[in-house]
Parts: structure tokens; C-alpha cells; sequence
């Protein structure tokens, strides 16, 4: 669910290209990359030679599923925590709550409520993962660590 993502701010931030909005929170311990560094025990300093050495999603993909830290098991418990990195209660609330307040002043969505709904507000796809009118209660996502399907 962020290997993908932070692969692709990887390459951004190697080709010196990454935008500045994202330099502060890029491998930032109190972010989503630094609870996705710390749920698979990585490090800055592993995964980027991997992704400059990999070269390819699918190499890149296949060398972080073969190490021991990166199995089905842990893979499936970071399905079901990643939605939940900021709410409260859950990894990076405090930074959350900072950034809505200062980063998101102008959000007033109330389906914004994690670090991963923030993002999709920000980038207009919040519709797409949370789906309905704002302010009306949703269906709680299933707890089964599988994506929804058609992702």
C-alpha cells in the first residue's frame, strides 16, 4: 500500500527532482514513511541503494518481499494499520493533528481523518477512498487486510 508511492518519491528525491512540499515529511520517522520504515524494519539507508540498485517496480517489489522482515504476515497487518496512521489512538496522531492544523488548514472534510485520507484530499482523489457526501457516516472499511477490490 506505500511501497509504490514512496518508490516513486524515492526516485524524485535521487534525481534531485522532488518537489519541496514533500523534502519535509520524505523518510521523516514521525510520517507515514517513518511508521512504514519502522512496521517492516527499514531504513533509509537500506532502501534507497536497493531502489537506485533494483532499478525496475517489479525488482524492487520482489526485493523487499524476500526479506525476512517483509513477509505475507506483516505485509497483511500493514493493510490493515496504514489507514489508520494518524487517527487517534494510532502511529503519528500527534503529527497528524499538527499537520491538519497547519499543513490542511483549509480542509474541512470530515472523511479527512488519517494520514492516508489527507493525502487523497490533498492530491483530489478523496472521493475515490471514501466515497459519499462529506459529513454523512460511512461503512467501516472491512477488517480483512485486503484491499478493496478493483485496486
Amino acid at each position: 500500500m506505500w511501497l509504490p508511492r514512496f518508490v516513486d518519491k524515492a526516485r524524485l528525491h535521487l534525481a534531485g527532482t522532488l518537489p519541496v512540499d514533500f523534502q519535509r515529511a520524505f523518510c521523516s520517522p514521525m510520517g507515514i514513511d517513518g511508521v512504514f520504515f519502522g512496521h517492516f524494519k527499514l531504513t533509509k539507508e537500506e532502501v534507497m541503494p536497493a531502489i537506485q540498485r533494483e532499478g525496475s517496480d517489479e525488482a524492487i517489489a520482489l526485493w523487499f518481499s524476500r526479506r525476512p522482515d517483509s513477509g505475507e504476515e506483516r505485509i497483511r497487518d500493514w493493510n490493515l494499520l496504514a489507514p489508520k496512521i494518524g487517527m487517534p489512538g494510532q502511529p503519528s496522531h500527534r503529527i497528524f493533528a499538527w499537520g491538519l492544523k497547519n499543513l490542511y488548514a483549509g480542509c474541512t472534510d470530515p472523511r479527512v481523518n488519517s494520514g492516508f485520507t489527507a493525502i487523497a484530499w490533498d492530491e483530489g482523489f478523496l472521493d475515490e477512498v471514501s466515497p459519499g457526501v462529506p459529513g454523512r457516516p460511512q461503512d467501516p472499511a472491512p477488517e480483512s487486510g485486503e484491499p478493496p477490490a478493483g485496486r
